[in-house]
């Protein structure tokens, strides 16, 4: 609410209070304003000024409203008479605090118009606005199903400048000869050129960071420093290695593994050199060699200029040479330990739980994996003293690759404690494929004959998830059995959301 009409509230409304406007929207306040009792015209009149404000109309003082030109039209929207309208709202129209399956759908929903080529109804427009306001991640999907008139929508209201139309086409086509306007661009924009530059001109893209890094502030600079990681070439050494010495911690912890990436840096080199006397090989009986680890039994002062902490945070698990071995080892290639050692990755983590030094060893590893890795992911998925990372490491595989570490059937996953891997490996947008998902299916619908979810919570929660996670082959097959009799509200209120879910994504994998 705006200054200019809070404050009559605050005081009390005695007499009329005037709001200004032309057209349509002035003629409404006219007949708002009609009424005897001034404080309950007042409040109408706000009231109409707030919905106003959430469609399109920015209004300032009492006597400053400023009325947009009508959005121009959009061949692509989806109708207001056509059947996915009303799902597409039930989609967005939800809490506040989202639940997994609300997530999956809403990405879902972006992804098959974005297939068709339709952008959102009107009607759904405000809700999926706030709903990427609210979402980093959902925004990427969204933007291109906005159309015209989300867009302008967005212009309308701040809450919604991550949609604002200028911004999306500078961070969607950015112009390689013309350098982006820094000082009136948001942070996501300049970071999407930022990243889209990186493709083309490399070069190009690192000078600008280079002239504007002493403007940002300490998460700017850590999110263009990890954006670095997808194009890193050696001519982005220099620029890392000036940023070993950055203020920001947390800038610091993402350099330092990027430039050993780069085996000819200084700091790669720096690095294995002072992992190399800690790691020693030693003869035994009948000529058997074995390794031996060691962590630092002191700091050295060179490591200030390696983004290296000496000092351990107080919040960490591991003891104070732990901590400096983890951070040599997080910056090592994994490349380097089976290279320098001979040893398989599986043979390594053998290797490591024979040490004093195990959880450093194993924490500096995961956070080096990825899936340019397959026989570490593999190595790390049979450890079984690995299974808290499970869904991380499983989510770097390709989703037929994951279902080979997954039981058959959906008793067994649960029975397991395994589900959480299956939900918390797929990221949204994905689902399993279609010979596993009809191997679940009949454990879906058993659970509802059954009283298994009457008093179980999390279940509940999870196979509402797992529904959007099915493969859109199978969702005919999801036919849920009478509940029994005594069921409680909880259990018809999860068939009730279930069904709603499979209704929605059976609709979105129709024809339009």
């Amino acid at each position: 609410m705006s200054d200019a009409w809070l404050k009559p509230a605050l005081l009390g409304i005695d007499r009329p209070q005037v709001i200004q406007a032309d057209g349509a929207l002035g003629t409404l306040l006219e007949q708002i304003g009609s009424g005897d009792d001034a404080a309950l015209t007042y409040s109408r009149g706000v009231g109409a000024i707030a919905a106003c404000g959430l469609a399109a109309v920015r209004v300032g003082a009492m006597d400053d409203v400023l009325l947009r030109e009508p959005a121009a039209d959009d061949a692509q929207v989806v109708p207001d008479a056509h059947p996915w309208t009303a799902l597409l709202a039930a989609v967005f129209a939800r809490s506040v605090v989202a639940q997994g399956h609300d997530v999956r759908l809403r990405h879902e929903v972006c992804l098959r118009l974005a297939a068709h080529q339709r952008t959102l109804p009107h009607a759904v427009l405000p809700q999926a606005l706030d709903a990427g306001a609210r979402s980093v991640p959902l925004r990427t999907r969204l933007l291109p199903v906005l159309g015209v008139r989300g867009h302008w929508l967005a212009n309308c209201n701040p809450a919604w400048a991550f949609a604002h139309a200028d911004a999306v086409g500078e961070a969607a086509t950015p112009a390689q000869e013309t350098v982006l306007a820094w000082d009136d661009a948001r942070h996501d924009t300049r970071l999407a050129w930022f990243a889209h530059t990186r493709q083309s001109d490399p070069a190009l893209a690192r000078e600008h960071l280079q002239g504007h890094l002493k403007a940002m502030s300490a998460r700017e600079r850590a999110d263009f420093v990890a954006a670095m990681s997808a194009q890193l070439e050696p001519a982005d050494a220099p620029l890392l290695e000036s940023l070993l010495k950055d203020r920001s911690r947390e800038v610091r912890a993402l350099v330092g593994p990027l430039l050993a990436q780069l085996p000819t840096s200084t700091h790669a080199q720096r690095i294995a050199d002072w992992m190399q006397p800690l790691l020693v090989k030693r003869s035994g009986l009948l000529r058997r060699t074995s390794w031996e680890c060691e962590a630092p039994k002191a700091a050295d002062p060179q490591w200030a200029d390696a983004g290296i902490e000496t000092k351990r945070p107080q919040y960490d698990d591991l003891g104070e040479r732990a901590w400096w071995l983890y951070q040599l080892v997080r910056q090592l290639p994994l490349a380097w330990w089976t290279g320098h050692t001979s040893m398989t990755p599986v043979q390594l983590l053998a290797f490591a739980r024979g040490t004093d030094w195990e959880a450093a060893l194993q924490r500096g590893w995961l956070e080096r994996v990825d899936a340019t890795q397959p026989a570490w992911l593999a190595a790390m998925l049979d450890d079984r003293s690995l299974h808290a990372h499970t869904p991380r490491l499983l989510a770097m595989l390709p989703v037929l690759q994951r279902e080979k570490y997954w039981p058959d059937t959906l008793d067994a996953l649960a029975g397991e404690g395994m589900l959480s891997d299956v939900l918390g490996s797929c990221a949204p947008g994905e689902t399993l494929t279609a010979h596993y998902s009809a191997r679940l299916v009949p454990g879906v619908c058993a659970c509802f004959a059954s009283d298994r979810l009457r008093h179980d919570y999390l279940l509940r929660q999870q196979l509402l998830e797992l529904a959007s996670l099915l493969h859109p082959s199978v969702l005919s097959h999801v036919l849920l059995p009478a509940q029994p009799d005594d069921a409680t509200d909880s259990m018809r209120a999860c068939a009730h959301d279930l069904l709603r879910i499979v209704e929605v994504r059976h609709a979105l994998h129709s024809s339009f």
